[in-house]
């Protein structure tokens, strides 16, 4: 299966996008450039990973029956959390470009990136149906994975998000992203955590490699958002910079893990 996604035009073309987008930040780090039109520009460059990846992903889902299936729904899911992250930084260069705000955060932006945790629970939650969720929480061993793992990703968002954090009640939009953010992607990675260990009993067992691709393309944006809300919270934040850069290889990687579900032998 990884033989066939590494042959496929859609690979190459995330890939060889990818590599300009990397030369392309290399030389923006290189001048320094940190508030020109240049910069402003990328952001709305690297998000065509994600579009590209959302669009396909919508005609893989069909594969398997689109919203008649579970596994098809769950697809659709994964797509619609992509094209939500497309949506959320094309508002953030209008305001970057039209707007002039240099920092738009929160704003309309967040409606995007925010809808990409319910779509990404409500994928999870299809596979872990599919994979037999259902009969294994009837079971203590289901029963405590389904808490320990929640538990301890929420611990760790706090300690790496909230750490030291002052409630300001003047900007509530605010105070609720910050929390949001964290914890709805702690429970997303947990729900995929338990998918993966559920996952044995799903097509005899070949979506586990699949899961397991989503788990590391869910922590890298995990990752690649707490760097976000820490950057912003301590001002050192710059469109352009090593966060977008994070985001670009988030959306690759993304992207990729939801075009390898295209390659399941059902036979």
């Amino acid at each position: 299966m990884l033989s066939n996604l590494s042959k496929s035009k859609f690979t190459w073309f995330i890939f060889i996008y990818y590599s300009f987008l990397l030369l392309w930040w290399i030389k923006l780090l290189i001048s320094g450039q940190r508030d020109g039109f240049e910069n402003y520009l990328f952001g709305a460059a690297y998000p065509i990973l994600a579009l590209v990846g959302g669009v396909n992903g919508l005609f893989i889902s069909r594969i398997y029956g689109g919203w008649s299936s579970i596994m098809g729904r769950g697809i659709i899911y994964l797509s619609l959390a992509l094209l939500g992250q497309v949506f959320g930084q094309f508002i953030w260069t209008y305001y970057n470009v039209i707007a002039k705000v240099e920092v738009p955060y929160p704003s309309m932006a967040d409606l995007g990136y925010i809808s990409v945790i319910p779509f990404n629970i409500l994928a999870m939650w299809s596979f872990a149906k599919a994979a037999g969720a259902k009969l294994s929480l009837q079971k203590l061993s289901g029963k405590i994975q389904a808490i320990l793992i929640p538990l301890v990703l929420l611990i760790i968002a706090y300690a790496l998000f909230l750490k030291d954090y002052q409630l300001d009640f003047s900007d509530p939009i605010r105070v609720f992203l910050d929390f949001a953010y964290p914890s709805g992607e702690a429970v997303y990675i947990s729900l995929a955590i338990l998918t993966y260990l559920l996952s044995r009993n799903l097509l005899g067992g070949i979506m586990r490699q699949k899961i397991l691709f989503f788990i590391f393309a869910f922590t890298v944006q995990f990752l690649t958002d707490y760097t976000f809300l820490y950057s912003v919270s301590r001002e050192f934040y710059y469109n352009g910079g090593v966060v977008d850069l994070m985001y670009a290889t988030s959306f690759a990687i993304y992207s990729l893990a939801l075009f390898n579900l295209k390659f399941i032998n059902t036979d």
